[in-house]
């Protein structure tokens, strides 16, 4: 191949013969559930027994069998056209930019899709197609990074451990058709890639989330429930009337997403939201959406003439939480949180890579757990934020306020007085997962000291160094509703801790109302 042959290629036209392979794995899938509704099931349903009964039944289950593996072959040649089809695409856009590098990624996605086809073609001719745990194998390696094929187009794509500042490098370098094969091809890459422009994330992560909607029952309960909470945020869009992008997408663990109300692209300052105990992929699309377009709401009612971008971040699995339920085995330890540490500062650089021109003034605002994650991003060198707010914070594992890479001064704290979170002393007695009082926590919170937390000295403590803002007291009879107060509105606008974050959050936080530290 060279490059007249491949300038002149039309990958273009391998996804409608995709598509027909497509039409044909529909009309197989339809005649596998006339066969198990009226002929196989008819068979081991019937009641009968013997000899003949048992060599039906094997019959039955063989042909099944081969409808199966028959569906799961067409599906590898489907899929193997269309990732051909993003490889030549991805080759030819980028022919112009990197003639040697664009001919040599073609050149083995073409010999590993002929490689492929005629595999199939010999397994189809000597009968192996039909064997199912065959074509099961066959159908689990399609995702298999070492695979010629995909390994050609990782091959076009920034290499393993590249930062966002390359990512975004290498993104801005790609011709327009390349960004758009990529992003229609292979949204799931394009829409985790730190670095991206924010309105191509969102545009590769909703196609995303409508392909995973085509299956839900293939993915957990949970995650399920999760992402069509998060389309029908996004159906409902911006009650401001501005853009509410889809940053991030996934369904590994408990689930992902990001939502911006906002672009952080263009918005003068930059706020995200780090949910803590209890979150669940479904709470990112409902409650947390809220509270970031709260927060969004009274950043913009200090005034000043900036624009605020403001965005739920769930880039962790949170720990569970039930009611005063803190699970010792998941909530005592913070490794969740120092995997979420890593990958906040990563988005975060990847939100100052892909920005042009001057950076925005961006704040993590950390609440309960996510205040940990936070703390602990925020204790990297190159963190990307500018100030932090901790809300409910159990500790965010440093003593000090300036051993946050902000400098003690942007550093600003709000507690409840009747929050159970933001009075857990480390060593707290712990049994079947309930928080016990009595003499067991009393104890542990003398043992302790008066200003220790689970994860470190408490941040509402003078000796943390600071800025403490006035919060609501909360109601004691209802200690968990104080935890989760923190982002409420009353009849006349945001509540004083909600106010005090959106200062934050614009640049105002010298304005912010204090409040005696303990």
């Amino acid at each position: 191949m060279d490059a007249t042959a491949l300038a002149a290629a039309r990958p273009a036209e391998l996804p409608a013969v995709a598509a027909a392979y497509g039409a044909l794995i529909a009309a197989l899938d339809g005649h596998h559930d006339a066969w198990a509704g009226q002929t196989a099931g008819r068979v081991h349903g019937s009641g009968w027994q013997g000899r003949a009964a048992e060599l039906a039944g094997a019959a039955v289950d063989r042909a099944t069998g081969r409808l199966q593996a028959a569906w799961m072959e067409l599906t590898i040649v489907q899929e193997t056209l269309r990732q051909a089809a993003e490889a030549f695409g991805v080759a030819q856009a980028a022919l112009s930019a990197d003639p040697a590098g664009a001919l040599a990624a073609a050149e083995r996605a073409d010999a590993a899709a002929a490689e492929r086809l005629a595999a199939l073609a010999a397994a189809a001719r000597d009968g192996r197609a039909l064997t199912p745990a065959a074509a099961m194998a066959g159908l689990g390696r399609l995702a298999d990074p070492r695979e010629p094929l995909n390994a050609a187009l990782r091959a076009l794509l920034p290499p393993p451990g590249a930062g966002p500042v390359q990512v975004a490098a290498w993104w801005r370098g790609l011709a327009p058709g390349a960004r758009e094969a990529l992003l229609q091809g292979r949204p799931e890459l394009v829409g985790a890639l730190d670095g991206l422009p924010a309105r191509d994330r969102d545009r590769a992560n909703r196609l995303q989330l409508s392909r995973l909607l085509e299956h839900p029952d293939v993915l957990p309960g949970p995650v399920r429930e999760g992402l069509r909470a998060v389309a029908a945020r996004l159906a409902e869009g911006d009650p401001a009337g501005g853009p509410l992008l889809l940053l991030a997408l996934g369904a590994e663990g408990q689930g992902r997403a990001v939502l911006s109300y906002g672009d952080p692209d263009t918005a003068d300052d930059v706020a995200v939201y780090v949910p803590g105990f209890g979150t669940a992929l479904a709470n990112a699309g409902r409650g947390d959406a809220e509270r970031a377009e709260r927060i969004r709401t009274a950043a913009a009612g200090c005034g000043g003439g900036r624009t605020t971008a403001a965005m739920v971040w769930l880039g962790y699995d949170a720990p569970p939480n039930e009611g005063l339920s803190l699970r010792s085995a998941e909530v005592a330890g913070d490794g969740r949180a120092r995997a979420g540490a890593e990958d906040l500062n990563r988005f975060l650089g990847g939100l100052r890579a892909a920005r042009p021109g001057s950076p925005a003034h961006v704040t993590a605002v950390g609440h309960s757990y996510g205040s940990l994650v936070v703390g602990l991003a925020a204790r990297q060198d190159g963190a990307g934020m500018d100030d932090v707010v901790l809300v409910g914070s159990p500790g965010v594992g440093v003593d000090r306020a300036d051993g946050l890479k902000v400098g003690g001064d942007h550093v600003y704290v709000g507690v409840a007085e009747h929050d159970p979170v933001g009075r857990l002393p480390a060593g707290t007695a712990v049994a079947g997962g309930m928080l016990l009082g009595g003499p067991a926590a009393a104890l542990a919170a003398q043992a302790a000291g008066p200003d220790r937390l689970w994860f470190g000295r408490d941040p509402a403590d003078e000796g943390f160094g600071a800025h403490r803002f006035e919060v609501a007291p909360g109601d004691p009879e209802h200690a968990f509703a104080s935890h989760s107060a923190y982002f409420d509105v009353t009849p006349d606008g945001p509540s004083a801790s909600l106010a005090n974050i959106g200062r934050v959050v614009a640049g105002h936080g010298p304005e912010t109302t204090p409040a005696p530290h303990r």
